[in-house]
């Protein structure tokens, strides 16, 4: 709870003094603007009664001139003079009240060249009677000239008067809101000021309170003192107990390298009584000989720390001669009254611990050369298997050859010795033999995949695209089928005999397996962007070794490379096909994997094998999405070409 209330009283009386000073300034402001206005009002009273001013005086002067055409006497001529007097005074006055105004000032040039008209009219009349007769005269007024004139001058009069109306009714407006605004912000100010005022006096009254309960609080507070002196001994005398009888090596060492304490276990496990190490030095001395100094600089370090640390492992020296080895853990625990900076120290000992690690090193490295031994024998006889394979399919292709050769014959020489079920065993073994061809040239595709060396460079996916499509033209054209590219498409670095054979081979999967309508297939590719696995090198890329405080102190660095992106080009071959169902999706990368019997859709079950095999040797990735009855989307996905980094070349 606060003490005092001070700080909020003093804010309340300068947001008060500061809301009077605003509210001041803003009556003001508010009323100056409220005079402005009043005065445009005023102002525009005047345009509106010099307007019509001058439209009477144009009209005395009218009355004149017809006076005296009726009358031939001078003395009607009166008006008629004084109007003329008193309409130049009043253009002059009007132009000088709509100064502010252009509008107005356009109007105004406007009707005085009419006011200019209409007088020059009036004294052309009065001279003709003057002159000659009233019938002249008469004869020129009935012409209507000036009571076209006389019209014009009035609606341009009514078009400012009009437009001065509008400024009236909009600057009443404006008075009515200032006055409003006024009144509403004087209003709440001076309510705000009134709360405020509230406020203070509140707080000014809790201040007083609080400052009774802070005297009442004040002295609880050193009888719960006193209390806690008497407990803080207490948890002295339980804590010097704990270190004591602690079951690990504790010592508490002070900055100048004094010995505070050390418990029962720091004697058990290292031999040595208090009184032979009262300080660092002497511990030193005793656990580390050589390496007393080197130590030293460790443990003087400790006390310019803020945190807790692991200082790590050093080898010590027992009383006994026994060497051992303890992890150190130490602590700041704040400053002595003397100013001295005082550290707590705790040791385990994992001798034991570091004997079961060599033993399990030594276990790992006799397993890591077992299994590199398998591993090669392995591998000797996976090479030794594919090369038996590719003998193998290799081999069978002259004997195939002959008996394929032998039908063909027999079916163009004996055709007619044949009856029509010889025709179609000879048939059969011509078919038999195709599709066993097929076979056996997939078997080396597959089998050349794994054992030649693939050179990887740049490639322009859009002539690997058009290579791959003339090679299935002859059964796009049979099928109907429209293969559509959306160009252009992107460089990779991959081998381009093996990436036109992987798409030539999704492009015959995509024309084959469509059943009901002409295939439709789409070629497109999309750029994305990976994150690159940090390469890890577990191998101790330097190791220093050093006798420090007693102990061999192993250091490892360990090599990473940044996790830098890794753009990949995903290359989609889509069609309108039959569709795969998800559960036999991984299956058909597979060899011989068919879900389809060979005489609803011919093949060799190793296209889809040997585009996995294609994009793995090429370090890249291949997939589907699918779904049965809805068409299938393949994708191979390889690294994509940085034009701005160096030639890549490679081969796996």
């Amino acid at each position: 709870m606060k003490q005092s209330l001070t700080p909020q009283i003093t804010a309340g009386i300068g947001m008060v003094v500061a809301l009077l000073i605003v509210n001041v300034a803003t009556s003001y402001r508010n009323t100056l603007k409220l005079v402005e206005n009043e005065r445009w009002v005023s102002h525009t009273h005047r345009v509106l009664t010099e307007l019509e001013a001058t439209l009477s005086t144009l009209k005395d002067a009218e009355t004149g001139q017809r006076g005296y055409l009726l009358t031939g006497e001078e003395r009607y001529l009166e008006p008629y003079h004084s109007a003329i007097a008193r309409i130049n005074q009043q253009v002059v006055g009007l132009q000088q009240l709509t100064a502010d105004n252009n509008l107005q000032q356009q109007r105004l040039r406007g009707l005085k060249i009419a006011i200019d008209s209409k007088l020059a009219q009036l004294q052309e009349t009065i001279n003709l009677r003057r002159k000659q007769n009233l019938a002249a005269a008469v004869r020129q007024v009935k012409t209507d000239r000036g009571k076209q004139i006389m019209g014009d001058i009035r609606q341009q009069i009514a078009a400012m008067t009009a437009e001065e109306t509008h400024l009236l009714q909009q600057r009443a407006r404006e008075s009515q809101a200032s006055a409003n605004w006024t009144i509403l912000t004087f209003s709440v100010a001076t309510l705000v000021n009134f709360l405020l005022m509230a406020l203070v006096y509140y707080l000014v009254k809790r201040d007083r309170t609080l400052r009774d309960k802070a005297e009442i609080k004040q002295n609880q507070l050193l009888e719960q003192l006193e209390h806690d002196r008497h407990s803080l001994q207490l948890s002295e005398e339980r804590f010097r107990r704990a270190i004591l009888n602690a079951p690990l090596p504790i010592m508490l060492h002070a900055e100048n390298g004094q010995v505070l304490q050390i418990n029962s276990a720091w004697t058990e496990f290292s031999g040595y009584e208090y009184s032979e190490i009262p300080t660092i030095e002497d511990w030193t001395e005793k656990a580390y000989h050589s390496r007393k100094s080197l130590v030293q600089a460790d443990i003087d370090r400790l006390h310019q720390l803020n945190t807790r640390i692991s200082e790590g492992e050093y080898m010590i020296a027992t009383a006994s001669g026994e060497s051992r080895i303890w992890e150190f853990y130490s602590a700041p625990l704040g400053k002595l009254s003397d100013g001295r900076s005082l550290v707590i120290s705790t040791a385990i000992d994992i001798t034991a611990r570091k004997q079961a690690e060599a033993e399990i090193r030594m276990l790992n490295a006799t397993l890591e050369r077992r299994v590199e031994l398998r591993t090669n024998q392995l591998q000797a006889a996976n090479e030794e298997l594919e090369a038996f394979a590719y003998t193998v399919a290799h081999d069978l292709r002259a004997p195939l050859r002959g008996m394929q050769g032998l039908a063909e014959a027999l079916l163009e020489d004996y055709r007619d010795l044949l009856d029509e079920l010889g025709q179609e065993y000879a048939q059969q073994i011509v078919n038999s033999g195709q599709q066993l061809e097929e076979l056996i040239q997939d078997l080396l595709a597959y089998s050349r995949l794994s054992r030649t060396d693939l050179s990887l460079q740049v490639l322009d996916l859009d002539s690997a695209v058009a290579e791959a499509i003339a090679m299935v033209k002859a059964d796009a054209k049979s099928r109907h089928a429209q293969i559509s590219v959306q160009s252009p498409l992107p460089a990779v670095i991959a081998h381009r005999v093996t990436v036109v054979q992987v798409i030539a081979n999704l492009l015959t999967n995509a024309i084959k397996f469509v059943e009901g309508a002409s295939p439709q297939v789409q070629i497109w590719a999309e750029e994305i962007e990976l994150p690159q696995e940090g390469q890890r090198d577990t191998d101790r890329a330097g190791e220093l070794e050093r006798q420090t405080v007693g102990q061999w102190e192993h250091s490892q660095f360990l090599m990473v490379s940044p996790l830098l992106p890794v753009r990949i080009i995903r290359l989609w071959v889509e069609d309108n096909g039959i569709g795969i169902a998800p559960e036999h999706q991984k299956r058909i990368f597979r060899v011989f994997e068919r879900l389809h019997g060979i005489e609803s859709y011919p093949g060799t079950g190793i296209g889809l094998a040997i585009v996995k095999k294609g994009v793995d040797r090429m370090g890249g990735q291949v997939g589907v999405e699918s779904q049965l009855g809805q068409g299938s989307r393949f994708w191979i996905q390889l690294r994509k070409h940085d034009a701005n980094a160096d030639d890549f070349a490679g081969g796996r």
